[in-house]
């Protein structure tokens, strides 16, 4: 592969995307030193042009060389402060580098937060909370792109199909481009959605239309990730769990899934999000079929101990060198093998090497593996006594691997909720004692286990019957948990919102406004202290509190207003466009709402029309005299080829009017005629309503 590749980049020298997408392949395995002359490349030929500088600064995260990668993203946010991609892998480089502050992380979370709300059009509404009447199940929405073998799909693939259907019901949102064993498995669990291909707009749409109660996000800011979507708040109570182990900065998420082992004293402060603990854990561990049985310990037959790490090289730092010297140093006959793709890579094999040396470490005592298939992997945990564990990141699906393999992991637990994974799995499988409080501590649980073979032997033939035994593999128990949780929370929500709807004002939205200084009011009805008015409007130059169409109020939450006053709107409407722009009114309206619809009167109109009175006024408008060729086509006034959403393209009597509204869904409706001035007045509500409380709704909302 590498000779091709390198005959690749000398035949398309010049050629910017072959040599991104041979420096790419390389990247995915692990050759980074040949990857980076790519993008370096790339870089001279193309200057103003940031992918090769993205792929630059994710290479300088995984060679562990975090200060370059913080200046290589420093540079791409100040040339590309809106770059979604940009922003996302800026934020995850810090939960590896052991030199940012907890502070700097959460700012730097809080910063993006405000960018995605501001993207998305500005803080919105918390959608309608629907009851959990009548036994119905909540409805889970999980988004994810690693709903594949990933240690995302891995972890929840089993808990999916495990849902109980009378408790909730499971929609798996797919946003990843790899489908494999578990995407099938976790296909057949739930409703299953591929969104890939969804802008934000479409996906919140898609998720609304679904009637989501609680979503939950899988993936924070990793690779995939659609987190951007919440910001459009397309779900009354929304979630981080699992795929993402710090704040995701979303002042509009509700909660982050945690537990009692990695919710340390300090981390609420760490997070935008209220953090609510699982009782049993945060993860639940399923192990893959094709593990291999457990292998004595290698101990037994070498005579020296041998520890290990199969974690990401991106962990890797001068503080983990600094410890793994150490413990080495003494136990004198002991080896280290680490294992990652980018061990493929001579370059980073001989600076591992040489960090070692330099703390008097022989470089025949390091032995450094690339990549395997993952049946190969799990085997080679057969030449590993000991696993040491990284920090400040932790091991979570490799901690997890690497026990069920009959391997013990020394942890050091610090403050960062991503240092604490494998102190949680440790804690569940009854071996606490196995994370140690300091740098002293670390060194001294492994020296200790180093030294004592017995014990080492028994963890090892043990492991695996502590694990099955434990709460990280009890999958029934742990979704039964999560349930609760996720329905406890909503019904939690639901109660403060209610609460809090009795002390706030009613909330009109005011369709189509208009300017504030064109002296239209809403009735008279909605001018009371009780009544808060929202105005939307098409036309920016109206100042509106919300820019929209009647047909795409999308900045309006489901369920966020009490009452929708739509005056001389829908006549502009194609009618097709009808339903459209009715559906909007329902789907803003909370259950108990009602829309107030006035239009023109076609019937009063066609009288004169009839008379062969076309062009002589029928009324007198702020706006100037009114004809029935202004009722029918829209007014001359106001209607130009710049403004073409002035004209009428439907219109109306009295009776096509009611029936329009219920055709659309409005169950209830009244309304009335006034001739003199050539207008129709509707109410209509969203639930039923008795002919007599409709009566008296609409006695104190229309015109008398």
């Amino acid at each position: 592969m590498l000779v091709v590749c390198s005959q690749l980049m000398e035949r398309q020298a010049d050629d910017v995307n072959a040599l991104l997408d041979i420096g790419t392949l390389l990247q995915n395995f692990g050759f980074l030193s040949l990857a980076s002359e790519c993008f370096s490349r790339v870089r001279s030929l193309a200057g103003d042009d940031l992918r090769p500088v993205v792929n630059l600064a994710n290479l300088a995260r995984e060679r562990g060389a975090h200060a370059d990668a913080r200046c290589l993203y420093a540079e791409l946010l100040a040339r590309r402060p809106d770059q979604p991609v940009i922003r996302r892998n800026a934020l995850v480089s810090l939960e590896y580098d052991p030199d940012v502050s907890d502070a700097e992380r959460l700012a730097g979370a809080k910063a993006w937060g405000e960018w995605a709300i501001g993207r998305a059009g500005g803080r919105r509404a918390r959608p309608f909370l629907r009851p959990l009447t009548d036994g119905r199940p909540l409805r889970v929405g999980y988004v994810s792109a690693d709903f594949c073998q990933h240690t995302v799909g891995l972890f929840v693939k089993d808990v999916l199909k495990s849902h109980d259907p009378s408790r909730v019901n499971a929609f798996a949102y797919s946003a990843g481009q790899v489908a494999d064993w578990v995407t099938d498995e976790i296909r057949a669990a739930c409703q299953f959605r591929a969104v890939a291909s969804l802008t934000d707009v479409d996906l919140a749409g898609r998720i609304r239309q679904d009637e989501i109660d609680v979503l939950v996000d899988l993936s924070g800011h990793t690779a995939g990730s659609r987190l951007t979507v919440f910001a459009y708040r397309p779900a009354p109570v929304q979630v981080s769990w699992l795929g993402y182990f710090a704040t995701t900065g979303l002042a509009c998420m509700d909660a982050v899934l945690l537990d009692e082992w990695h919710d340390s004293p300090g981390t609420e402060a760490q997070f935008v999000e209220s953090v609510v603990d699982l009782p049993g854990g945060r993860f639940c561990y399923t192990p893959v079929p094709w593990a291999a049985a457990v292998a004595p310990a290698p101990v037994a037959a070498r005579g020296y101990v041998t520890f290990g790490c199969f974690n990401n090289t991106a962990k890797l730092n001068q503080g983990v060198f600094d410890l793994w010297a150490r413990i080495l140093a003494a136990v004198p006959d002991a080896r280290l093998v680490l294992k990652w793709r980018n061990f493929n890579d001579e370059a980073l094999r001989q600076s591992v090497r040489e960090n070692f040396a330099r703390r008097g470490i022989m470089p025949e005592r390091i032995e450094l593996r690339g990549p395997s298939f993952h049946v190969d992997l799990l085997k080679e945990y057969a030449d590993i006594d000991v696993a040491l564990d990284t920090f400040p990141f932790a091991g979570g699906l490799t901690s997890c691997e690497a026990l069920w393999m009959g391997v013990p992991v020394v942890t050091w637990p610090q403050r960062r909720v991503v240092s604490r994974q494998t102190f949680a799995f440790l804690s569940a499988i009854g071996l606490p004692e196995l994370a140690a409080e300091d740098a002293d501590g670390y060194a001294r649980i492994a020296v200790e286990l180093a030294r004592d073979r017995a014990r080492l032997a028994a963890l090892r033939s043990g492991m695996r019957k502590r694990m099955a035994a434990s709460s990280l593999m009890d999958v029934g128990g742990f979704t039964r948990q999560l349930e609760q949780c996720l329905i406890g929370l909503y019904q939690e929500v639901n109660t403060r919102e209610n609460r809090c709807a009795m002390d706030r004002p009613k909330i009109l939205l005011n369709v189509g406004a208009g300017h504030p200084a064109s002296g239209a009011k809403v009735p008279q009805a909605f001018q009371a202290p009780e009544w808060r008015e929202v105005r939307l409007d098409i036309d920016p130059a109206n100042e509106p509190d919300i820019l929209g169409s009647m047909t795409d109020m999308s900045g309006l939450a489901d369920g966020s207003v009490d009452a929708v006053y739509s005056s001389h709107n829908i006549e502009h409407l194609y009618p097709d466009e009808v339903p459209l722009a009715l559906r909007e009114f329902l789907r803003v309206l909370r259950p108990e709402g009602f829309a107030v619809v006035t239009c023109p009167d076609l019937q009063e109109a066609a009288r004169m029309i009839a008379e062969d009175r076309l062009m002589e006024v029928a009324y007198s408008s702020p706006g100037g005299p009114v004809t029935p060729f202004d009722i029918v086509y829209s007014h001359r006034n106001f209607t130009g080829r710049d403004k073409p959403f002035m004209a009428h393209h439907c219109g109306f009597t009295l009776t096509v009017l009611l029936g329009t509204l219920k055709a659309n869904g409005f169950v209830a409706a009244a309304g009335k005629r006034r001739p003199a001035a050539f207008d129709l007045w509707v109410v209509a509500t969203k639930a039923p309503m008795a002919e007599e409380k409709l009566r008296e709704l609409a006695e104190s909302v229309l015109p008398r």
